[in-house]
């Protein structure tokens, strides 16, 4: 049987496999107990030997699980079932009801992860056989202890007791597993969608999952109305090249923060690319959102980002646009960015007038300085 060569340990042993087949051990010592047990009260107490004999491999067998190899411990438990079927019917005969156990070996087989699907195939193919060639050999063959009706009937209930108990106990053991493979599994499909759909610097949505929220929005609520801000952090790139790429990072989740706790409750924000955010508020309009975002756009301005032994202060400029029931998201967001490059380049020319203007004072100072020192130096 192609199985993985692993041996039963804390880390790589799965508990439910380990449970099922000590269990089953278990559950055949008892019924071996209970046979000896039955055929001895028959007047036939040496016929009880081989069922000693089998109880002591079961024990053994149980012992050695945590010291045996996957696959030794498969064969064994197929080895130990198979033939205490093949001799409980060659000598027992048919109508004991000892071919369902075949049941028990087959479900083994069939959750086994340490086995290939041809195995599992042909495992079965194997036990159908066996099965079939034990019923015509019991057709054709009496079997070589006749028993009596009443101990054929006890038995068959002892065999019944044992197969139910014994099925329960590996479907118990295996669909528990599975159960909770399958809770694993779908809370690591869900962390997979989060990580999928958040920015891993900020955490806050990536684009493609704000994208998303858009489009589920308006498909549940065509007659709403929401606004879209986008904002874009001023001279970014300077406070990088300036301070480093680190410095830059800790600027976006510092705002990061600040967005999440402003927007709580309002709507949404998510990264959407570079130093670049998106802002999504639903059932508020143009007038609402825009009050909204000077809030932020105060806060922003105010905001104390602190790295190492750094203080950096930064400011923003906004686009807002609202939904006006005719355009496509697109369309809505790249007004948005229309108006926050309108703002931006307005923000550029003021700078520049700006800088002009203190290098007109910083001359006008010079001057100054050198008019009065060659007073001095005239007096």
């Amino acid at each position: 049987m192609g199985m993985i060569n692993h041996k039963f340990d804390a880390e790589t042993t799965p508990l439910y496999f380990y449970f099922a087949l000590k269990r089953s051990y278990e559950i055949y010592a008892v019924y071996f107990l209970l046979l000896i047990i039955c055929i001895t009260g028959f007047g036939y107490p040496l016929h009880a030997l081989p069922a000693a004999g089998w109880l002591i491999v079961c024990l053994l067998a149980r012992y050695y699980i945590n010291h045996t190899f996957i696959r030794w411990n498969l064969l064994f438990y197929v080895t130990i079932s198979a033939g205490w079927i093949c001799y409980f019917l060659y000598y027992y005969g048919w109508e004991t009801g000892a071919t369902s156990f075949i049941l028990p070996l087959m479900l083994v087989s069939m959750f086994s992860l340490y086995d290939t699907l041809f195995n599992k195939i042909a495992f079965t193919v194997f036990l159908f056989i066996m099965r079939m060639a034990l019923f015509f050999h019991c057709q054709t063959h009496p079997p070589v202890y006749v028993l009596t009706g009443i101990h054929i009937l006890i038995i068959q209930i002892l065999n019944t007791v044992i197969f139910f108990v014994v099925t329960s106990v590996i479907c118990i053991s295996f669909s528990s597993n599975l159960q909770k493979a399958e809770q694993h599994l779908m809370l690591y499909n869900i962390e997979l969608q989060q990580q999928a759909g958040t920015d891993p610097l900020t955490t806050l949505y990536n684009r493609r999952r704000m994208e998303e929220v858009l489009k589920n929005h308006i498909r549940a609520n065509p007659n709403e109305n929401f606004s879209i801000a986008i904002g874009d952090i001023d001279f970014f790139k300077k406070i990088n090249d300036t301070y480093g790429h680190n410095c830059g990072d800790q600027v976006l989740k510092s705002l990061s923060d600040l967005f999440r706790e402003k927007t709580l409750g309002a709507g949404h924000v998510c990264r959407w690319g570079g130093e670049e955010f998106l802002f999504f508020f639903p059932k508020m309009n143009l007038d609402n959102a825009a009050t909204l975002m000077n809030e932020i756009n105060i806060a922003v301005s105010k905001c104390i980002i602190s790295y190492k032994d750094i203080t950096i202060h930064v400011t923003m400029t906004f686009g807002v646009e609202e939904n006006d029931f005719q355009s496509s998201i697109s369309d809505i967001v790249k007004r948005a960015d229309d108006k926050l490059y309108y703002g931006k380049t307005h923000i550029s020319i003021y700078m520049c007038y700006f800088c002009i203007f203190r290098r007109m004072i910083s001359d006008l100072f010079k001057l100054k300085n050198s008019y009065v020192k060659t007073l001095r130096f005239s007096s």
